[in-house]
């Protein structure tokens, strides 16, 4: 069978979109129209583009099952050549209206072909795509168990399991423009590209995350001997020298962290990596352990400093002495922390954003993202919102975490933009990050 895996590229979109992340939905960074919110959206444009890596899962499992695979960036300033029988689209929240454009524009070419949709957002809002199927759940493990023939392709096609982590060959980044991909600052090496070493998340963070939605709670692992595998795999194949662990909270076993950090050791497997997780489930133990195999970033959420609205959204905040001491730990060692923060909670008012500023001004981190509070459809948030008749956005686009698509007590659009503007400029544009940044850029070159 003759499979095109289409990664859709929109060529008219102006800030930087990346659709792997926020659990798969997708995210636009386009902060504004000032000078300073231009120059921010252009940089994160440039520094962070990162792959679809379900692409490359699929990829590796269509090659292995025999058929033949085309990864192809499609938009509709470039045709696409080739006779296939299945078209597979990665569908976002962040740009389904092209997405479907596109798939129009394929099923009047490839009458024969069947053409369908998956990701998160297809999972949560499958009658907002128009190919011939949409699949609802992990794509990778309907193609690795259940798929038998292309007539089981037609209208939701709902998977029934959960992929098996160990059951994963090792993703396949072949044709992948991969001189392309780039996590800067996070990680300043390239050729740079992402994996995963385990998929769900047993917090309950499904009242407003996303990543459940797909991966669902349950917690699993990929074998320690397996992800150095695959890491030696990417080396061989790809030459790289950067690599992201797009876990949604990676280090919850601690013997398998344990048996990586061994065997990377002992297999002398060199590399700079990133992770996202809790500061609570780290230590100065496990920090050491990972900074002697690779681990130069962190990706952390703080969120907030105010626990009542952190509470009154059940969103749970670390213990600020132990967040505190480990952010100084990581500067310590060499290990730059990425902190995201979130503006517009449900009570939040602008006095009360200006003192997360000015937290986020003293933890100093290499660098700070400041959201924009988004109820993502699928979420016990949303569905909240969406009975108190609080949604006042019709538009899923909009729903990227830089716009407010929900009736605030406190406050408007326009000051949750302003805020966010303010929030950029005072951290970025001072002495003290200039100083920092560099530095850290000084200590890179000899770690």
């Amino acid at each position: 069978m003759r499979i095109a895996l289409i990664n859709v590229l929109n060529p008219n979109v102006r800030g930087a979109m990346n659709k792997d992340l926020a659990g798969g939905m997708g995210t636009f960074s386009d902060f504004g129209n000032s000078f300073s919110s231009r120059l921010i959206s252009v940089l994160k444009k440039k520094a962070v583009r990162i792959p679809v890596l379900s692409f490359a899962y699929l990829q590796a499992i269509f090659l292995q099952q025999g058929h033949n695979v085309d990864y192809i960036e499609y938009s509709d300033k470039k045709k696409l050549f080739g006779i296939y029988d299945l078209m597979l689209i990665y569908g976002s929240i962040v740009d389904y209206k092209y997405e479907n454009a596109i798939c129009k524009e394929l099923k009047k070419k490839y009458r024969n072909a069947k053409i369908g949709f998956f990701g998160t957002f297809p999972t949560v809002k499958s009658e907002l795509f128009e190919g011939d199927f949409v699949i609802r759940g992990e794509a990778e493990s309907y193609f690795l168990y259940e798929f038998k023939n292309l007539e089981k392709l037609k209208g939701v096609v709902n998977v029934k399991k959960l992929v098996g982590m160990n059951d994963l060959p090792s993703p396949n980044f072949d044709n992948f423009p991969i001189q392309e991909y780039s996590y800067f600052p996070a990680i300043k090496e390239k050729p740079f590209l992402t994996i995963q070493a385990s998929r769900g998340c047993p917090y309950s963070c499904s009242y407003y995350c996303a990543y459940g939605m797909i991966q669902g709670s349950k917690y699993r692992v990929r074998e320690a001997s397996k992800i150095v595998g695959d890491i030696e795999f990417l080396i061989k194949r790809y030459k790289i020298r950067g690599l992201q662990f797009r876990d949604p909270t990676f280090g919850l076993d601690r013997e398998q962290i344990k048996e990586f950090a061994r065997l990377m050791k002992e297999k002398k497997v060199k590399i700079k990596f990133g992770i996202e997780t809790r500061l609570d489930i780290l230590n100065k133990e496990i920090l050491e352990e990972l900074f002697d195999v690779g681990l130069r970033s962190l990706n952390v959420g703080i969120e907030t400093v105010h626990e009542k609205i952190a509470k009154e959204n059940k969103r749970k905040l670390i213990e600020v002495k132990h967040q505190e001491d480990i952010i100084k730990y990581c500067n310590k060692l060499g290990i730059k922390i990425s902190a995201f923060y979130i503006f517009g909670l449900v009570g939040d008012s602008a006095e009360n954003i200006k003192k997360t500023v000015d937290y986020a001004i003293k933890l100093n981190t290499n660098v700070a993202q400041f959201c924009i509070s988004c109820p993502y459809p699928g979420t016990g948030f949303y569905n909240e919102l969406t009975t108190k008749n609080l949604i006042t956005e019709e538009n899923f686009e909009k729903f990227n975490s830089v716009n407010l698509v929900f009736k605030h007590g406190n406050l408007t659009e326009k000051q949750l933009k302003n805020l966010q503007e303010y929030a950029f400029k005072k951290y970025y544009f001072r002495g003290n990050y200039i100083f920092n940044f560099l530095k850290w850029q000084l200590k890179e070159f000899w770690l």
